[in-house]
């Protein structure tokens, strides 16, 4: 339908509702509106996920924000829809969801603000003082396992911690700690840590900028967790913070605030100047003097990382937008199958929460003749192969100086294949895929020319991968070269006998082995796409399509 159409279209189901007629809040509805229903496909509704209405902007997030909040429809409400006012606003618009049916904690009253320059030496003589602190226990935040309701609440309830609250201060001691006394300039980790402590002394943003960008630091796709707790429960506090745009406007105003929070940090470096102890002073001030130097150019690098996550996260969570016009609802239709989408980064929903490592993997089966055969005869086959391997003058360079570097190790990687493998050489833009199970697993060696089946049975069976290895949330794709070359062939079958006597997974696919160094022979920067895998239930799930109506009165929750 051309646009004309679709426009005429609109405005003829929008002008089916008439204005003020009976039942429901009839003078709610005599102005400019919308309603709103986000469900699954069998029409269950989706309660809390986060709405946003904008100007037009062709189907994508990036209008001007008319109105935000969350789709709380509950399976027995009375209403099916939620009311949006759109005051002014009387033309077209657009609708898009980010989808995170998470219900948030309660909140509490956050603690009243004390002085920012108290603040700032108390903390300068927790670092100073010489204290035994633990890195691990002292940075909080961003070491803790701490849930996305959690973080949000701490920096909401705490603030600016209040006299003698030295203990709420322990981000800002442990990093300068860390800058001053371990002297761990080059850890992006550290100065995300003291900025973020800093910014939250910036008055337009507040403790809340803190808690944001400790979650968007850990894992973008927190985004749509934020949105959750901050239009929901922080309205239950009276804290009408509206949660989309306190997130642009953030990634919006962190580079203007570098000055501040240098400011800031120069004020705290004083400090610790002031309470330099009678021993080691010449080495510490020599220290504390190498940070200021160093946040010139590391606070600009950290809000540049933190406002392209935010943005990222803002962009990827978020559902295309659908047109709307005043007058109109809107039923928003949620997929129940996961639309496999690539990342640019590790997501923590490629995380699969509860998997039972110790359960009997799937796809396994009985082990039978010619697999009992083969376990007795592999040891006396991957030497063989290995001596092959050692006496072919074709072989590889980088493969031969592997195998000979360590060839016992060589020997048990050979092990791992059910016939001999062939070795290859890659050309420049060849692409493997490894499954795995956390941001380091491209450090293995084991990968694939393909991508895993939808079916995870059919994946550990054919590639015969334990629960305990690999619990397999998500895939990943690599560009090589390097490493130059790699040995390919059928992956050997494995045997279960230590925890299921009797058992094994067949193998019979086919694997890619990348000898390597220790930190492993794909680097980080090789890695070009994230992806869960198809049986991950923690895979975002976006909505697939939209239907409209002209609305009711009737129908909302006013």
């Amino acid at each position: 339908m051309a646009d004309g159409g679709y426009d005429a279209a609109q405005a003829a189901a929008a002008s089916q509702s008439g204005n003020a007629v009976g039942g429901g809040c009839a003078e709610c509805h005599t102005g400019n509106w919308i309603h709103v229903r986000y469900e699954y496909t069998e029409g269950d509704p989706v309660t809390d996920a986060v709405y946003v209405v904008q100007t037009p902007n062709d189907g994508a997030a990036g209008g001007s924000v008319i109105a935000e909040g969350v789709i709380s429809i509950g399976p027995d409400a009375e209403h099916n829809y939620v009311h949006v006012d759109l005051g002014d606003h009387s033309g077209p618009v657009e609708v898009f969801v980010f989808d995170d049916p998470t219900e948030p904690a309660p909140y509490e009253e956050p603690q009243p603000v004390e002085d920012e320059a108290g603040w700032l030496s108390r903390a300068a003589n927790a670092v100073m003082s010489g204290a035994e602190w633990t890195w691990d226990v002292a940075q909080g935040d961003f070491n803790e396992d701490m849930s996305t309701g959690q973080i949000i609440t701490n920096a909401v309830v705490t603030a600016v911690p209040g006299i003698d609250q030295i203990a709420d201060a322990r981000d800002l001691i442990a990093n300068g700690k860390a800058l001053i006394w371990d002297r761990r300039y080059t850890e992006l980790v550290v100065w995300v840590g003291v900025f973020a402590c800093l910014i939250g002394l910036v008055p337009s943003l507040g403790s809340l900028a803190k808690g944001v960008i400790k979650l968007v630091w850990r894992n973008a796709g927190e985004v749509g967790k934020i949105l959750i707790y901050i239009n929901k429960a922080l309205h239950k506090t009276g804290m009408k913070i509206n949660g989309y745009r306190f997130l642009k406007e953030l990634a919006d105003e962190l580079p203007g605030n570098v000055g501040t929070v240098t400011q800031k940090f120069n004020s705290f470096l004083d400090s610790c100047l002031r309470k330099l102890p009678s021993w080691g002073g010449a080495q510490l001030r020599e220290s504390i003097e190498h940070v200021r130097g160093m946040a010139n150019s590391m606070f600009p690098r950290v809000a540049d990382e933190i406002q392209q996550r935010l943005l990222r996260g803002l962009a990827n969570f978020a559902s295309r937008a659908w047109r709307v016009v005043p007058g109109q609802g809107i039923i928003v239709r949620r997929s129940m199958q996961a639309t496999r989408q690539a990342y640019d980064s590790w997501q923590d929903t490629m995380r699969r929460v509860g998997f039972d490592k110790t359960a009997l993997e799937a796809g396994a089966e009985p082990i039978d003749a010619s697999a009992r055969r083969f376990f007795d005869d592999i040891e006396e086959l991957s030497a063989r192969w290995a001596e092959e391997f050692l006496n072919d003058p074709n072989l590889p360079k980088y493969l031969r100086e592997q195998a000979e570097a360590s060839p016992e190790f060589f020997r048990a990687r050979l092990a791992t294949f059910g016939k001999k493998p062939r070795y290859e050489t890659f050309a420049p833009g060849d692409s493997l895929y490894r499954v795995v199970d956390n941001a380091d697993g491209h450090t293995g060696g084991f990968w694939s020319k393909s991508m895993p089946p939808d079916d995870e049975a059919v994946w550990r069976a054919r590639d015969a991968v334990l629960n305990d290895w690999n619990e397999a949330g998500a895939f990943i794709r690599a560009e090589l070269p390097p490493p130059p070359a790699g040995f390919v062939g059928e992956i050997a079958p494995q045997d279960l006998d230590l925890k299921y006597p009797g058992k094994m997974l067949r193998g019979g696919g086919e694997q890619v082995w990348l000898p390597g160094p220790r930190e492993g022979p794909v680097s980080k920067d090789q890695v070009k796409d994230y992806w869960h895998t198809a049986w991950n239930d923690r895979a975002p799930t976006p909505p697939s399509r939209a239907t409209l109506r002209a609305g009711s009165p009737n129908e909302c929750d006013l």
